[in-house]
């Protein structure tokens, strides 16, 4: 049976399609002139996409095919993807990219078509679905209740806060139940797959996401609007007797999308949240797992379940740090990443902490006890073999009058803080430290990786109307994102030749 998969298909290594590829643009590009034209505004592109290994393709979308002999065989699905991600590149849409395939030769042969053979706009549809694991392109049916928008705004730069507070804690809960990490297959899987192996991993092997021995990673969550309506349509008569706000059910485009709290805008939006994790170390900021989720869903809550599928698709990397903002700052996740033996560079929320007291002390937002008369005591270092932190009286190490000194030591009070008691007010690396300022710092990187997404390759500007269009396109830009990458690298490091030199190559070989 696999024998007769692997048959169906026109396959090729990644060699062979260089190889076509200098053939077919010595064929298409012959004089001096012509050639000029391709190094002054195509050798990028030839460079960028020359660089994308996807022979392995074939053999991990198979399962997505028809194991009959009969009928036409279909289009190698590296190059199908190929063009998917070149057309993600130029911002093109489908019908667009096929008029370009079919007008502009160098767009075809670098897809890997032969410019008097490029596949229709269906074709581009059809692999679509097959990069999609489940027959409906929603998660949910598309006919239900209309969902109300709410009426109460939230604050700026404050998280819409999820409806059961408890959910948090019974998330964690039930993750640290179980010794081992449970995965229910996604319809993403496929896409998933494709990204980890062609993409996430070659950049690990290049260096371009840190160690993955102690892997630091960012997560952070941004708001996607759908281009479907919130209102849905109408199947009811209820309009005809004048009744405009019935609650019978109606047929939604994207029934997947629900309403959620823009902080940074100040808004309520209809469609989903991104939730990306981000590599840390990375000098590009590159993703590493990118996940949609509902937009009514609390970044809290994204983490807890993204988190645990980011450990299942990469069991080999050891999570060394988690580096989060403010809207993550609850204490069952602190305890899961403790479990998990992770540093959490989380960021205190202050408008939910109120005073902090422990054992008998003040704690101010840093996690520094305060002494009776209000100043911070002294951090008089770690204890060796546990995390277990002493501090010291300010007036004994300052050597000054206390007014109301609160031991009769010459040494003065001491006092202890440890993060197995308490890892959210006093974590593994002290907020008050320089040490902590750095590496919390690192948390713009998620920001600027979803920027890429948002500004750079316009996520938005397809205004999709479904599940699935929305986890291609953001898989499709996050492949992007690591092209680039790798790129930029040849390029810093002087690897990339002439197009006159890389077409000799091919005369060479």
């Amino acid at each position: 049976m696999i024998w007769v998969m692997i048959l169906k298909f026109t396959t090729r290594t990644h060699s062979d399609y260089l190889l076509f590829v200098r053939d077919h643009l010595k064929a298409a590009y012959r004089t001096p002139e012509e050639l000029q034209l391709l190094q002054q505004f195509f050798s990028e592109l030839i460079f960028w996409v020359g660089a994308l290994d996807l022979s392995k393709t074939t053999s991990m979308m198979s399962s997505s095919y028809s194991s009959k002999t009969k009928g036409r065989k279909p289009r190698d699905p590296a190059d199908m993807l190929r063009s998917h991600l070149l057309m993600t590149k130029l911002g093109m849409g489908v019908d667009d990219w096929v008029r370009s395939l079919r007008t502009i030769p160098i767009y075809a042969i670098l897809s890997g078509f032969s410019p008097s053979d490029v596949p229709g706009v269906g074709t581009f549809y059809d692999f679509m679905r097959r990069l999609w694991s489940a027959s409906s392109p929603h998660k949910t049916g598309r006919i239900k209740r209309r969902l109300r928008k709410p009426i109460k705004k939230g604050k700026k730069n404050e998280k819409q806060q999820p409806k059961n507070p408890m959910i948090t804690e019974n998330l964690v809960k039930r993750v640290l139940r179980s010794s081992t990490i449970h995965y229910s297959a996604k319809p993403h899987d496929t896409l998933q797959l494709l990204f980890k192996t062609l993409f996430v991993l070659p950049s690990a092997e290049r260096g371009l996401l840190g160690d993955t021995s102690s892997f630091r990673v960012i997560g952070d969550g941004t708001p996607v609007e759908t281009g479907a309506r919130s209102f849905g349509k109408f199947l009811c008569d209820c309009r005809k007797s004048g009744n405009w706000k019935c609650t019978c059910k109606r047929q939604f485009s994207d029934p997947d999308a629900t309403w959620g709290w823009d902080s940074y805008r100040e808004k309520y939006y209809f469609g989903r949240t991104l939730y990306m994790f981000t590599a840390a170390d990375s000098p590009y900021d590159l993703p590493v797992y990118p996940r949609l989720f509902k937009a009514s869903q609390h970044d809290a809550v994204s983490w807890i379940c993204g988190y645990q599928e980011f450990r299942y698709w990469y069991p080999q990397w050891k999570l060394g740090e988690a580096i989060l903002d403010s809207a993550h700052d609850a204490l069952p996740i602190y305890t899961m990443l403790e479990h998990d033996d992770v540093s959490a560079i989380i960021d205190l929320n202050n408008r939910r902490s109120g005073k902090l007291v422990y054992n008998d002390m003040e704690i101010n937002s840093d996690g520094v006890p305060v002494c009776p008369i209000g100043r911070e005591m002294i951090c008089w270092g770690k204890c060796p073999g546990r995390q277990r932190v002493k501090w010291r009286c300010p007036a004994k190490v300052g050597k000054w009058s206390c007014p109301h000194p609160c031991s009769p030591s010459d040494y003065g009070r001491t006092f202890y803080t440890s993060t197995a008691d308490n890892p959210r007010l006093f974590p593994r690396i002290r907020r008050d430290s320089k040490d902590w300022s750095k590496r919390y710092a690192l948390r713009t990187g998620g920001e600027r990786c979803i920027k890429r997404q948002k500004i750079d390759y316009d996520l938005e500007a397809s205004r999709g109307r479904s599940s699935r269009h929305w986890s291609i396109r953001v898989y499709l830009i996050a492949m992007c994102q690591h092209a680039d990458a790798w790129l930029k690298e040849a390029q810093k490091h002087g690897q990339l030749p002439t197009i006159h030199e890389w077409l000799g190559a091919a005369q060479a070989a």
